[in-house]
Parts: C-alpha cells; sequence; structure tokens
C-alpha cells in the first residue's frame, strides 16, 4: 500500500512541475511573418523568436522575393551555411525590427539559440483581381473555361483587370445599382445584358458614354440611366485602369532539426513555418 502511495505522490508532484524555464514553448502557428532585408524571415511570440535567413535577392524591386512566382522551390538550410534558420529565446519580448539591424541591440539578451537544419520548401501563388465586385472566374464570358482573353469593350485589356469593362466612362463596381455588391444583377432597360456589360443602359439609343452622370430633368434617376432624357454629350473620360496582383507564398520545412549542445533538439518532419501575402496595385494600358 506504501508503494501505491508514494507512486501517486510522485504523478502530483510531476504534473504540479513548472518543468524546466530552458525547454521552448516553441509556437508559433499564430504568428506573422516579419520580413526585411536580403532576406530575413521571422515570427515571433513572446519571447521566442523563429529566424530564417535566406542568401536570395529581395532588393533589386521592392519585396522581389515575394512577387516572384514558384512551386517547391528548395533551400538547403544548414547550421553553417548561407541559408539558416534558428530558432532563439530572450530574456523579454524582441520587436520586429529586432533582426533586421546589422547590430542587435544589447536588450533584449538572448538566453538559449537552437541552430536548424532541413529543407525549406517555398511556394508563391499570384491572383489578380480589378475588384471590380465581379469575381474573376465570373467573366469567362465567351465560356472557353479561361476568363483571361474576354475583353467586352476590345480594348485590349481582359475583363478581369478592367475597370471599366464595357468602356462607357462609368467604373464596374459604380453600375452596381442596387448596391448589393454584385454588378452582375443590374439591368437597367432590361435587355438581358447587365448594365456593367451594357453600352446604353437605359436602351435610349444614346450611348451610356455620351450621357450625363446628373440628373437633368431632376426626377430622381442620372441620365444614363433615364430613358426619357436621351441628350448626347461630349465622351467622359476614360476611367484609370489599376488591378491587384496578390502574391502568396508559403514556407514549410521538411526533416527540420534544431540543435543546442546543452539542451534538448527539436525535431519536426514537416513543420509549416507559414504565409505570407504581398499585394501590389498595378496600371493596365490601353494597347492601340
Amino acid at each position: 500500500m506504501k508503494k501505491i502511495v508514494a507512486f501517486f505522490i510522485f504523478l502530483l508532484i510531476l504534473s504540479c512541475d513548472d518543468g524546466n524555464s530552458d525547454f521552448p514553448e516553441f509556437n508559433f502557428d499564430d504568428q506573422t511573418i516579419n520580413s526585411c532585408g536580403d532576406l530575413l524571415l521571422s515570427k515571433i511570440n513572446g519571447s521566442e523568436a523563429l529566424v530564417i535567413e535566406l542568401n536570395v535577392d529581395n532588393t533589386s524591386t521592392v519585396n522581389a522575393f515575394f512577387t516572384t512566382v514558384r512551386e517547391n522551390a528548395l533551400f538547403t538550410l544548414s547550421e553553417t551555411g548561407s541559408n539558416r534558420l534558428s530558432y532563439r529565446t530572450f530574456d523579454t519580448e524582441p520587436t520586429t525590427s529586432y533582426f533586421c539591424q546589422n547590430i542587435p541591440p544589447a536588450s533584449p539578451t538572448i538566453v538559449n539559440e537552437w541552430l536548424g537544419s532541413g529543407t525549406l520548401l517555398v511556394t508563391t501563388i499570384l491572383s489578380i483581381d480589378d475588384e471590380d465586385g465581379v469575381d474573376p472566374s465570373d467573366e469567362d464570358l465567351n465560356g472557353d473555361g479561361d476568363f483571361t482573353n474576354d475583353d467586352t469593350d476590345g480594348d485590349t485589356i481582359a475583363d478581369f483587370i478592367d475597370f471599366d469593362d464595357d468602356g462607357d466612362g462609368i467604373k464596374t463596381e459604380d453600375e452596381d445599382v442596387n448596391n448589393d455588391n454584385d454588378p452582375t444583377n443590374d439591368d437597367t432597360d432590361g435587355d438581358g445584358i447587365p448594365n456593367y456589360l451594357d453600352t446604353d443602359d437605359d436602351g435610349d439609343g444614346v450611348p451610356t458614354a455620351l450621357e450625363n452622370l446628373s440628373d437633368d430633368d431632376l426626377d430622381g434617376t442620372p441620365d444614363y440611366r433615364d430613358p426619357d432624357t436621351a441628350v448626347e454629350r461630349a465622351p467622359r473620360v476614360a476611367v484609370p485602369n489599376q488591378f491587384i496582383e496578390s502574391y502568396r507564398s508559403s514556407f514549410t520545412v521538411n526533416t527540420l532539426q534544431l540543435t543546442n549542445p546543452n539542451l534538448e533538439s527539436i525535431s519536426f518532419d514537416v513543420y509549416d513555418f507559414g504565409t505570407r501575402t504581398v499585394t501590389v496595385t498595378n496600371t493596365a494600358e490601353i494597347t492601340p
């Protein structure tokens, strides 16, 4: 009986033990990937940080590394090579700029450091959208399965990156008359062609591009959507055309091994370092 009691006392002591303060928490699942220089990636969770240093070009253009499309690009990580991974614990929480300085500040102080090895896989996917309220997949008007070759107004800018799909001088997003964030279901003249693709929204015979945006007869409907007002004006200035390029990079380390000669090693068969998204505003120009 005494042996059984002693055993349960031993278990109780273990359950109340706070553990070795040197043993890492190693929890970065919800942390943002910070980046700087040419090229350093870091994730910080309280007083611990995980850092990847890559010998790549990230300065020839802004965010050059993050705006390069790639699929499972491989980078060998080693303790002494040009591509390195390390895990550090500090006496206090470091700032995001701590790792971006040539000479790290005196505080916080590194308590312990594990050096890593493994294979880093990087995949960067590009998605493009003009953010006009119409999903790019719904801009495949000719039904050939490729939305990149549909150009309603023939201005050489495909609809999925065209602010003004029908070229009437009104942004596609502004042709959402019922304000439900969906321009595809607004059809003023009921001709089966939604306004954002219709060069004559009100069907009065005067192109929308040549009608006023104002309400000349003061009936509450702007001229370009009012069939009772068919007065031709000077063409409107073309809408500046911009679209958003979104690059989403994912980072995975295979066979991750972190070692410290004085402390327990850390290893993962596969470790998800996380993702980082960079957006770029671009301009599409009409080709004469």
